[in-house]
């Protein structure tokens, strides 16, 4: 098929350093860690901290720093490898370099996969091409804008294959995003103009939220330093309060995608 338009990140649009990028990230990340584990470590025991206490301040402001790193990260990788591509017959598809096939578990075969990807957005780089791994947009069914990324869900076909539903996302900053955000808003159907579904997602998030909220509660009133209830309430009010974190996560997350 011959292609009109391609829309890319400037960095792959360059040189793609995708997976340099991917793998140093992950590396500097877990380095980072571990040196601010250790310093954080020597400077409690040379100033007597207690030692409790610092820890549990220590592995809380590192794991936040680390997850912040690592979704900044990811957002960023996400830009550089999804790719639109748009048709002289107008079909408009879609290819995220990331589902490149994998070379096994580990980080050898991770690091393995993230060049290949790399390899294969140089090329796309040099000589734009519609690759097999695409899909094709057959309609879209929403448009959701969040501070950094769209959230676009779609009925797909897999390279002329099964049809299905599926979320895309387009990262904000690349070139040319109004004239991609237009071709997507042309697909929209005149169903998806009518007023849409009711979206009971924050309904939801609104009460596993107060679920976990007072499974939270009852773990402090269970706990034997408390003895505000029976300490055999502990471990379920536990349990409960983890079931009740993993619905309001779910939720939150298809919020944002808009699903």
């Amino acid at each position: 098929m011959e292609l009109k338009k391609v829309w890319m990140s400037s960095e792959t649009g360059k040189k793609s350093r995708y997976g340099y990028r991917t793998v140093g990230g992950i590396l500097g990340i877990v380095l980072l860690m571990t040196v601010l584990l250790f310093l954080g470590s020597f400077l409690s025991i040379s100033f007597g901290l207690p030692q409790q206490s610092f820890s549990m301040i220590l592995v809380l402001f590192a794991g936040i720093l680390g997850i912040a790193l690592t979704v900044r990260m990811g957002r960023r990788g996400l830009q550089d490898a999804v790719i639109f591509f748009l048709t002289e017959e107008d079909r408009l598809w879609v290819m995220d370099a990331r589902g490149i096939p994998s070379h096994g578990d580990g980080f050898l075969a991770f690091a393995i996969s993230s060049m290949k990807t790399q390899a294969f957005l140089r090329k796309e780089s040099k000589q734009p091409f519609l690759p097999k791994g695409a899909e094709e947009i057959l309609k879209v069914l929403s448009i959701k804008e969040n501070s950094s990324h769209y959230a676009v869900r779609c009925q797909s076909r897999y390279f002329g294959k099964h049809i299905g539903r599926h979320t895309y996302f387009l990262v904000k900053g690349i070139p040319d995003e109004k004239m991609l955000l237009q071709e997507l808003e042309r697909r929209k159907t005149w169903e998806n103009t009518l007023e849409p579904s009711e979206n009971r997602n924050p309904l939801y998030i609104l009460l596993s939220g107060l679920a976990f909220a007072a499974g939270v509660i009852l773990c402090i009133l269970s706990h034997p330093a408390v003895a505000g209830i029976s300490d055999t309430a502990y471990f379920p009010c536990m349990g409960i309060s983890f079931i009740a974190f993993c619905f309001l996560l779910y939720f939150i997350i298809r919020q944002r995608r808009g699903e």
